[in-house]
């Protein structure tokens, strides 16, 4: 298993004249080409635009009409509602088996019964705090944020890219032990000492891109271990340190020696080093003051309830507070191994 990180031609017949003396009877005027027929609607909107009574499903022996159908739809923002269609009459069975079931419960008066009270005024506030939130950004739109240009200048750093190749080699987790029946299943040594001989191979001489295609264990080996071109200072990347600070030091051409990352051992080689022109970077940057300045607005309305806590024994319930969660921010692609 590798390691990763895509007229028809009318033909005319036709009949010779004959030459004969009797005068060829003139043809019959071809049929009139009966008139093409419109085009058939597809997907609700356009389906209900057309013919909103139009019955296009049945649940439960009641006819579903094409605006009730679209209705049902309706309050799903657009992310959502992609989901939907991928599967749209199940996402239309579940929603209105959802409306049945409330209007059921309605009349059991259960939204006045605990603990579903409760939890449906949960859900208002929660739906309530977040109508907020999105007011306070909104707010924020037409404020002017700083200059884009002061700030491109302030983070020079930021806007270089490298165009980098690599070659990995992969181990398991410390503590597994190798299989002999896969070539990528080595232990931590086994993967260092391999890569460290592939160093040997292109220190002296050998050409990277076709060492790539035979040994590195990454889905870039068939592009002779080309991983594109990154802005190698780019936070959201989660480039491993000691790549960045290799990279840092390297010359165009330059190869570094293996580095130890997640589950690989990676030698990368510098092919380029360019800097991102302030007018390509301009709108990335204007999107970016304009989220901080968003983010700040809520930022600073949240502050305003930090806890002071006055009793710590009313605070102290015995119950350890949980670990931090491990961060899901994705690794980049480009420099992580093919699990």
């Amino acid at each position: 298993m590798k390691i990763g990180f895509s007229f028809s031609l009318l033909i005319a017949s036709f009949v010779p004249l004959c030459n004969s003396q009797t005068a060829t009877p003139p043809a019959a005027p071809a049929p009139a080409a009966a008139a093409p027929l419109p085009a058939k609607p597809h997907g609700p909107e356009k389906v209900a635009a057309e013919d909103p009574n139009r019955v296009v499903a049945t649940i439960d022996g009641q006819k579903i009409t094409a605006k009730q159908a679209l209705d049902l739809l309706k309050p799903f923002p657009p992310e959502q509602r992609k989901q939907l269609d991928a599967n749209l009459s199940n996402a239309v069975q579940q929603i209105y088996t959802q409306h049945q079931f409330a209007d059921a419960a309605r009349k059991l008066d259960l939204e006045n019964q605990s603990p579903w009270k409760e939890q449906l005024e949960l859900t208002r506030e929660g739906v309530l705090a977040r109508a907020y939130i999105s007011h306070l950004q909104d707010a924020t739109k037409g404020e002017p944020v700083e200059d884009p240009q002061k700030y491109y200048d302030a983070h020079q750093s930021e806007y270089e890219t490298a165009k980098l190749s690599g070659i990995f080699v992969g181990f398991n987790p410390p503590g597994t032990p190798a299989n002999n029946a896969s070539p990528t299943a080595r232990t931590e040594e086994q993967a260092k000492e391999k890569a460290a001989d592939i160093e040997k191979k292109l220190k002296a001489g050998g050409d990277f891109a076709a060492i790539a295609r035979s040994d590195s264990e990454h889905q870039s080996a068939s592009k002779g271990g080309d991983l594109g071109t990154v802005p190698i200072n780019d936070p959201e990347l989660k480039i491993p340190t000691d790549v960045k600070a290799a990279v840092a030091k390297m010359q165009a051409g330059e190869v570094s020696e293996p580095i130890r990352i997640p589950g690989a051992f990676l030698i990368v080689k510098l092919d380029a080093r360019e800097k991102v022109t302030f007018e390509k970077a301009k709108p990335g940057i204007v999107q970016k003051l304009q989220t901080e300045r968003s983010q700040g607005a809520v930022k600073k309305e949240v502050d305003k309830y930090t806890i002071h806590v006055e009793d710590p024994d009313f605070f102290d319930t015995g119950v350890m507070p949980a670990a931090k969660p491990p961060s899901l921010q994705r690794p980049s692609a480009a420099i992580q191994p093919k699990p």
